[in-house]
């Protein structure tokens, strides 16, 4: 490949990686359903949410994501500022992005409007024709109740 060639296919590349990027979180505020959050994942995937926990696997992930509808009620996720670099390979990538995220948690007494922030760093392996995380560590900033603010309250469950 020339060497115009090869820029042309990591944009590209980086444009697919963003519209992977948009369907998981297309996926995550309808409901986060596993049939369709599993094949935006290799196999041998990693989904590391911190206090979310870690999850191994595509079946770890999906697992997972079948549950966290009963304690998230309603999301919408604002993912934004990528910076996506695609190895030379072109098989595999690597990503940030910021989470800005309304929510809505379940809690045994009542429900919590919640403001999420968080960051992403994110690795992709194109499989198939297609790519996929094969890497995803979510690093929440602050997770605060929406009347109280992150200044009084920086994480909900310390109140």
């Amino acid at each position: 490949m020339s060497d115009i060639e090869i820029r042309l296919a990591k944009l590209e590349a980086a444009e697919d990686i963003r519209h992977l990027k948009a369907r998981y979180a297309r996926i995550c505020d309808t409901g986060y359903s596993p049939d369709a959050m599993g094949p935006l994942f290799t196999e041998d995937a990693v989904w590391d949410g911190g206090r979310f926990g870690r999850h191994v696997g595509r079946d770890a992930i999906c697992d997972f994501f079948a549950g966290v509808s009963k304690e998230i009620t309603w999301a919408l996720h604002y993912m934004i500022s990528p910076v996506i670099e695609v190895d030379d390979d072109l098989v595999n990538a690597k990503g940030t992005w910021y989470l800005w995220q309304p929510c809505t948690f379940a809690t045994p007494d009542d429900p919590k409007a919640v403001w999420m922030a968080s960051l992403y760093a994110d690795r992709y392996r194109k499989e198939g024709g297609l790519w996929r995380f094969s890497d995803m560590k979510v690093t929440v900033e602050t997770m605060t109740p929406f009347g109280e603010g992150w200044v009084k309250c920086p994480f909900w469950d310390e109140a």
